[in-house]
């Protein structure tokens, strides 16, 4: 990631609320700052040699660089060498930078220097699709930690490729590698968000994500699994989460049944056993002798005695 540059601030105080991600081969940071100056001389950029993809969210950012000027405002993007000097001036703004070597990016885009201090328009199912992973990503708690950094970081590269303009092969490639991987993590974040609205079949993620139902279903198919069992593990998983949770337990388990969008108890009655080895009944009991036994002086013993009372009555 580009570090190495100067700062002049612009107004009284300098506000900069930055979120970084860093994966094999890419540097991402998500800023919100107050106007600004970043100034990267020729000594700076010596020795670096990576392409910045600069999308600017909100506010707007005028940039010299290679000669030019160039300006962009919310919903454009610009893509930056860092082996060559520049001049940033940011207003009050938020921006999504990521950096690629050059020797990663360049073999993969049509013409990377041909696209360098254009402006671009962000619209359309590709700035989608990058900006939407790059901020799932950018929420996932273990993947700074995970094997799967190499392929996020192969998903990133193939996404700004397509952006920017990728070979054929290249856009072949981004097909069943980053943007399938971008489209797939968007659905399962879709269907998370409407679990409780049972709105998540098929026909109605293909029209939120302008594909086709078949495509949505080879996706899962893709994952050794279909859409419906996705949906069923993640229905299930979120009433176990419920049952477990103290505030709720003046709450009927047909009603957190409901609310997570199942219809009928007896069906879910049967998964959920089948699931987890256990009635709910029984998972609510389990969780509240764990809470016991995590109790300072709790009466462990008893709350087990009690649970398997109930269990069995």
């Amino acid at each position: 990631m580009v570090t190495d540059m100067d700062f002049n601030v612009t107004e009284e105080k300098l506000s900069v609320d930055a979120t970084i991600l860093r994966l094999p081969g890419v540097g991402i940071a998500d800023s919100r700052t107050t106007a600004f100056r970043t100034i990267r001389s020729s000594a700076m950029a010596k020795g670096t040699d990576d392409y910045i993809f600069f999308m600017c969210l909100e506010g707007a950012a005028t940039f010299s660089h290679l000669g030019r000027e160039a300006s962009i405002e919310a919903g454009q993007a610009i893509l930056l060498s860092s082996s060559d000097p520049h001049v940033i001036e940011r207003a009050m703004s938020r921006h999504l930078f990521i950096t690629i070597p050059k020797a990663a990016l360049g073999p993969m885009a049509a013409n990377a220097d041909a696209a360098l201090m254009t402006p671009m328009s962000c619209v359309g199912e590709k700035f989608l699709l990058l900006t939407s992973y790059v901020r799932l990503l950018m929420q996932e708690p273990n993947l700074a930690a995970s094997e799967l950094r190499w392929l996020a970081a192969k998903h990133i590269q193939d996404l700004v490729a397509v952006v920017i303009g990728a070979t054929q092969d290249a856009t072949e490639v981004a097909a069943g590698r980053g943007i399938r991987a971008a489209r797939l993590r968007a659905i399962k974040a879709d269907i998370e968000s409407n679990l409780a609205s049972g709105d998540v079949g098929s026909d109605a993620l293909a029209g939120r994500h302008r594909v086709s139902a078949r495509y949505i279903r080879k996706l899962f198919e893709g994952e050794g699994t279909s859409l419906s069992q996705f949906v069923l593990g993640r229905r299930l998983a979120l009433v176990c989460s419920k049952l477990s949770d103290l505030r709720l337990a003046h709450r009927t388990i047909g009603a957190i049944a409901f609310d997570a969008g199942f219809g009928d108890l007896s069906t879910f009655n049967h998964a959920f056993r089948r699931h987890f080895g256990m009635t709910p009944s029984e998972a609510r009991q389990s969780a509240a002798v764990h809470r016991a036994s995590l109790e300072p002086g709790g009466r462990t013993g008893h709350a087990r005695q009690s649970a398997t009372g109930v269990a069995a009555a």
